[in-house]
């Protein structure tokens, strides 16, 4: 947990989930890239938790679930949330994640992302399939920033298994 200031232009968390989409298009009213958005004085309070639980039986583990948040509140009315949270089933072979974030939340221009991935480990764990999709925006020629969807199915190997 962080109590923070937000003074004289300097902004906590400037390296975030969405800098990369901040550089053309800051979160908020303005629609203005981050180095020309304005960002009132004032105050926040920032949280970052992650939590796990696991479940062992004879014979092995049984299930396993995963969640990882981070939320700052600011005085002016702002809200950031970026999750994740992920189950695994069948002794781990398995694993199901679903992923947020949203910026500027509270304030005009907030945006929300979404995806979901599923994991499937092969051969003890050897080899994985992995299908994941989602929502992302695009930035565009005239500064704005475009919202559509992806969609990635792959293979792979894991030799620290």
């Amino acid at each position: 947990l962080e109590m923070r200031r937000q003074h004289g232009g300097f902004r906590q968390g400037y390296f975030g989930p969405d800098y990369e989409l901040a550089r053309f298009k800051a979160a908020g009213p303005e629609g203005v890239p981050l180095a020309e958005a304005s960002f009132p004085d004032g105050y926040s309070a920032y949280g970052e938790a992650e939590v796990g639980w696991d479940a062992v039986r004879y014979g092995g583990l049984a299930k396993h679930l995963k969640l990882s948040l981070g939320a700052e509140a600011f005085s002016w009315g702002r809200f950031d949330v970026d999750g994740r949270v992920a189950v695994q089933l069948f002794a781990r072979s398995l694993e199901v994640a679903l992923k947020g974030l949203g910026m500027g939340m509270g304030q005009p221009g907030a945006r929300y992302l979404g995806s979901a991935e599923v994991r499937w480990r092969l051969l003890g764990g050897m080899l994985y399939a992995m299908g994941m999709g989602g929502t992302l925006l695009f930035p565009t020629p005239e500064g704005t920033l475009r919202p559509g969807a992806f969609a990635s199915v792959g293979m792979g190997v894991d030799n620290a298994r």
